[in-house]
């Protein structure tokens, strides 16, 4: 195949890959907004996905994870509504992201094609590929811990509820 034909697949498949994605977090924000049971399969299904293309993108499954999680505790607390807004900008750093990191890779692969794998533009992608990777892990981090944190003073809530409850 020509350079030509390549460059209309890749374009074919980022557009395809950037519509499931969106579909996917327009799915994830309805069944939210809906009160639905969030799960991967719904989302999918929502979606029109399939439950592999979830899982082939570890930040959608941390994210219904989490959001699965965070409906448990919404029985007894209600959490804060996510405005549109704020859904859309979510939607658009993790396009950004993917995208960023799509393109750094295909530098690097033009580049290994004109090169040795060593030569410094190519370790210079290799390492943006890598500097994109550790921000996202560490927003994903802080995450954690927030939620984490949010867990721990809602179950000493819950704890001091039933003292107070146990004395009467």
């Amino acid at each position: 195949m020509t350079n030509q034909q390549f460059s209309g697949l890749n374009k074919a498949s980022l557009k395809k890959k950037q519509e499931a994605l969106i579909r996917t977090e327009e799915a994830i924000a309805k069944l939210a907004n809906n009160k639905q049971k969030i799960t991967i399969r719904s989302v999918a299904k929502e979606a029109r996905v399939s439950v592999s293309y979830i899982y082939k993108y570890p930040e959608l499954t941390y994210k219904i994870q989490c959001l699965r999680e965070q409906q448990k505790y919404d029985l007894v607390v209600k959490n804060k509504t996510v405005k549109k807004v704020d859904q859309k900008a979510e939607l658009w750093r993790i396009e950004k992201a993917e995208l960023m990191q799509e393109i750094a890779e295909l530098k690097a692969i033009i580049k290994r094609g004109k090169a040795g794998e060593n030569n410094p533009e190519t370790l210079k992608i290799e390492n943006l590929q890598l500097a994109t990777e550790n921000i996202r892990l560490t927003k994903e981090l802080k995450y954690t811990q927030k939620s984490l944190q949010e867990a721990r003073a809602f179950i000493l809530e819950q704890r001091q509820l039933n003292q107070v409850d146990q004395e009467y």
